[in-house]
């Protein structure tokens, strides 16, 4: 079964595909479903890692999803892309190789299956799921609500002269607007308005009504959750929705995730948390990771990597997002997390989007003609709908066109998908490359006398990540501490023979550059020696372990002599 990536899947699709990667590698991947949505659809995840060198939930884990918004369906093609790669790559590829050995890799690739279904199938968009949210009858709202009126399938914008009008058209090319000059008074000018109907008209002004599907998923998390009043689509209370609640059980449940990455449009843009403070009240040693694990993300896909808090929210305590599913990750669970706002049709453009700052009307008319010249370059003029005449059955004569935006300007278009999932993709794999990872080295059996041995091994962390995936789970008592153990058989141990070894640091959270006349070593614990007294008989095997639930386990075997 060879997946293709130039189109996007409905669930049905989705769910064969995931099927049947399942059955094609029984050893590699498993997949359950975490929870059932309201119109019964399965919310699925995946497992993957090499059974035979472990077991999955004894491994450090990475997980990502796809598709907490209904239509950003181009995350959950990245995520199938990533799955499909890391099966048919092992033992071909050394990279995916190690991984699978190494870590469990869990995924959601479609957390609004839905929503989704709806983006796919009709011309409607929302945001997160079709429920009526926060009108019970949402239908009796008054208002412009969108609409497909001309019948084409797809529900674009419309434009209605108006003398009062913002817009006017460029001189540069007829199908952009731009912003009517501040003492113009003369000329044609227009209203612009999703395409639509209008409840309750009486000929007056036209207002858009409320959304009748207005829950937004990632607004559900617990951290920082607050009423609608305060930030809108958030829900009746923290994880009121079966999705969000499937995702969180799901993430409680595999305490070894210590990485985690969450698939989003649009945006072209890596946000690394906090989203609701500023990151000088992060622990210092997270945030030099999340810069350093982010810089590889823009080495692999272009996107810049910025703090969610500061750069994207504006760094005003009134301005962040509520509730988010990556600050919940981190905050409560400490999972250090990236939002990875994938596709960006501006960047493609040569569009400047990062650091965001307010443009002037011209250079707004700049760059909406270089998105249509990229438009007529590459996508053949088809990405944009030329204005065209309609008779509006309630306020006359309108223009109809604008851009195609589900698969153009939310989505990439089918052509770019592919590129898209790969770029993505490398930077997970190399991503994941950065958990925890325990050896056992300079195991060493020193005989006592009388059947009395001493035993001592040098436990280290060769990860980039530290045993307890992040400083904030010691901050939120998520790092349970790593645990030596001897065992064998007929010995007996005296003291105890498991013992609690705190944690160990990884290379991660220490980026000084080389320079200047002298170099001070780090204050960094990557190693620490247990040892144990034992008594048994001579040419017992002995078996020395040590575990932890996010960075995985390791075992040596010595022979008593």
């Amino acid at each position: 079964m060879e997946l293709k990536y130039d189109h996007y899947y409905l669930y049905e699709e989705l769910e064969s595909a995931l099927k049947g990667l399942a059955e094609k590698y029984p050893s590699l991947m498993t997949l359950e479903s975490a929870g059932k949505t309201p119109e019964g659809r399965d919310i699925w995840a995946v497992t993957i890692t090499d059974t035979s060198a472990g077991c999955p939930s004894q491994k450090p884990a990475f997980y990502f999803d796809g598709n907490h918004h209904a239509g950003e369906v181009t995350g959950s093609m990245i995520s199938v892309y990533i799955i499909d790669y890391l099966l048919k790559n092992f033992g071909k590829d050394e990279r995916a190789t190690k991984i699978l050995k190494r870590y469990t890799v869990y995924a959601i690739p479609r957390v609004s299956p839905d929503g989704a279904e709806v983006y796919l199938t009709t011309p409607e968009t929302l945001r997160s799921v079709p429920r009526p949210y926060p009108h019970p009858n949402p239908e009796e709202k008054e208002g412009l609500y969108p609409a497909d009126i001309d019948g084409d399938g797809e529900i674009l914008l419309m434009r209605v002269k108006d003398p009062a009008g913002e817009w006017k058209v460029s001189p540069k090319d007829p199908r952009a607007l731009v912003r009517r000059g501040p003492d113009e008074d003369e000329g044609t000018f227009y209203r612009v308005y999703t395409e639509g109907l209008i409840r309750d008209y009486d000929g007056g002004p036209v207002k858009p009504a409320p959304p009748k599907w207005g829950i937004d998923l990632n607004r559900n998390y617990p951290y920082g959750w607050a009423p609608d009043t305060r930030q809108p689509g958030a829900g009746e209370f923290p994880l009121s929705e079966p999705e969000t609640r499937a995702v969180a059980e799901f993430i409680a449940s595999h305490p070894n995730i210590a990485l985690a990455f969450t698939f989003h449009t649009t945006g072209g843009v890596i946000l690394r948390v906090p989203g609701s403070h500023p990151a000088s009240k992060s622990p210092r040693r997270d945030i030099q990771t999340l810069i350093a694990i982010g810089e590889m993300g823009t080495e692999e896909t272009g996107y810049p990597c910025i703090p969610c808090y500061e750069d994207f929210s504006g760094g005003s305590p009134d301005s962040f997002s509520t509730g988010a599913f990556d600050d919940w990750l981190y905050e409560h669970r400490g999972v250090l997390s990236y939002t990875v706002e994938t596709w960006n049709q501006a960047q493609r453009a040569g569009v400047a989007q990062w650091p965001r700052r307010p443009k002037s009307p011209k250079e707004q008319e700049e760059d909406f003609l270089k998105l249509l010249e990229w438009n007529d370059r590459e996508l053949g003029g088809a990405g944009f709908e030329p204005w065209r005449p309609f008779d509006h059955p309630q306020i006359g004569p309108v223009e109809i066109g604008g851009w195609r935006t589900k698969f153009v300007v939310q989505n990439a278009p089918r052509a770019f998908l592919e590129a898209e999932c790969y770029k993505n993709c490398m930077f997970s794999l190399r991503a994941m490359m950065t958990l925890p990872r325990l050896e056992l080295d300079k195991v060493a059996v020193k005989p006592l006398g009388g059947g009395v041995y001493e035993l001592n091994a040098l436990v280290r962390n060769l990860g980039y990540l530290p045993t307890s995936g992040s400083y904030q789970a010691h901050l939120v008592n998520k790092a349970r501490p790593l645990e030596a153990w001897v065992s064998g058989e007929g010995i007996e141990v005296v003291g105890k023979a498991k013992k609690e070894i705190g944690h160990l640091d990884g290379r991660a959270g220490d980026n000084r550059g080389f320079g200047g006349g002298y170099f001070r070593g780090g204050a960094a614990t990557r190693e620490t020696r247990v040892g144990w007294v034992v008594k048994g008989k001579e040419g017992t095997v002995v078996t020395i372990a040590v575990s932890g639930e996010r960075a995985g386990r390791a075992e040596a075997r010595v022979a008593l002599e």
